[in-house]
């Protein structure tokens, strides 16, 4: 028995990335946190992932996770494109996940937080709760960029005070990012 090749194509070798896999060796994919989040005895807090007007980048969401630090459970309100209340300081905590890249690529969105806030998130949209448990960091990595947010917009987390306490918390999140 013998095979004739006919001139035929080889097979092109394929590889398939997962597609924040991708998004990173591009160097599109950042990852952040804020700074640590103060909030209770009657007054809020936030973290927020927020794409600035001028970006002209989409922001696709990948990944975020909260860490507790307190001995009570906290409960973290997702909101897209709210006015939230008190003065957000930008977070230096940031990196490309690309560091094979020199220079690494620097972000368009900027994470910032606030804490000790009197007032509730404005306009936007209320996407959904979550609690995360005492000392443990509650991690949602299973978003793949579905969260698309254009220039302008931004996806927070809104903590809200659980009582006479004063707890803490941190949150971080996984980004990629597409010209708009």
């Amino acid at each position: 028995m013998s095979f004739v090749l006919n001139n035929e194509k080889q097979p092109h070798e394929v590889t398939i990335l997962p597609e924040n896999v991708y998004h990173s060796y591009l160097g599109e994919y950042f990852l952040g946190q804020t700074e640590i989040i103060s909030f209770g005895e009657g007054y809020d807090g936030w973290g927020s992932l927020v794409n600035p007007v001028d970006s002209k980048v989409n922001m696709f969401l990948n990944a975020y996770t909260i860490t507790n630090y307190s001995i009570e459970s906290l409960t973290a309100e997702a909101w897209l494109s709210s006015i939230l209340p008190g003065r957000g300081k930008t977070s230096p905590y940031f990196a490309a996940g690309n560091q094979a890249i020199i220079p690494p690529p620097m972000p368009k969105v900027e994470i910032e937080n606030a804490s000790l806030v009197s007032g509730k998130p404005k306009g936007g949209t209320y996407a959904f709760v979550r609690r995360a448990e005492p000392l443990v960091t509650l991690t949602k990595h299973d978003f793949q960029g579905m969260f698309i947010l254009p220039p302008g917009s931004s996806f927070s987390l809104f903590f809200l005070s659980p009582g006479k306490r004063q707890v803490y918390a941190r949150v971080a999140f996984g980004w990629w990012e597409e010209k708009a």
